[in-house]
């Protein structure tokens, strides 16, 4: 199971006029939460049960993104990072990627993929918001603040995504975590958006991550660093099966 983190800061920004769909507003009633963190597990929700809705989003900024390649070129080289971290017979490997990409090349073949996979994605389900797993994400958000967001997915305890979930929410088996990060003030759109953009990130893992299917629960929370950015952390867990 992989974990990224990602840096790249995107400028998007998407109306939220359409009707909200209560079945997929799991996060209504949930008064522990910001209005902000219901609206990103509505998108969640809308991204992962209505793919058809987020490519009417993600279309328009494919055509931008070819007219930009073919007038601009392949743009200026730029690096990601991603963290990865492996769970294998019970001990945790971590490693680093530095990848290398020219920015308006990688966003035409980012944006192309999260195209071809919108189109052949069938409904996934519907998430249910856990209060034991906010907990569990707000813990890493404010230690992340006190490091100033350096800490990647690993705690300053060093415990993994999973390892907080699953204390935090006995109730889950196993769980995973997306960090990203937008200057300004990003929607939760937004950060969806990116999250599932995800260029310059080998093997798409955020979007992945966003799209698995054996996510049963979910939550997650923004804050803002210093003024200018936004980090938001999305943290998934999967609940145990009765016997």
């Amino acid at each position: 199971m992989r974990n990224t983190c990602i840096l790249i800061l995107l400028s998007l920004a998407f109306s939220s006029a359409a009707q909200i769909n209560d079945s997929l507003n799991t996060a209504k009633k949930c008064s522990y939460m910001k209005k902000e963190e219901k609206e990103m597990i509505y998108e969640i929700n809308l991204a992962r049960n209505n793919p058809g809705a987020y490519l009417k989003l993600i279309e328009p900024l494919l055509v931008k993104a070819k007219q930009n390649l073919k007038e601009n070129g392949k743009g200026p080289k730029n690096y990601s990072q991603t963290f990865t971290t492996t769970l294998v017979d019970g001990k945790t490997h971590q490693q680093i990627d530095t990848t290398w990409h020219y920015i308006n090349e990688e966003e035409v073949n980012a944006l192309s993929s999260l195209v071809n996979d919108l189109k052949k994605l069938n409904k996934l389900s519907v998430l249910i918001p856990d209060n034991g797993i906010y907990k569990a994400v707000k813990k890493h958000a404010a230690d992340q603040h006190a490091h100033e967001w350096k800490l990647s997915h690993t705690g300053s305890d060093g415990s993994n995504p999973w390892d907080r979930i699953t204390r935090f929410s006995p109730a889950m088996s196993f769980g995973n975590e997306n960090i990203a990060a937008q200057s300004g003030n990003p929607t939760p759109r937004d950060i969806v958006i990116q999250l599932l953009i995800d260029a310059g990130i080998p093997g798409y893992g955020h979007r992945y991550n966003l799209l698995d299917p054996q996510w049963t629960h979910v939550a997650c929370t923004g804050e803002k660093y210093k003024g200018f950015m936004y980090w938001w952390i999305q943290n998934f867990g999967v609940k145990k099966k009765k016997n």
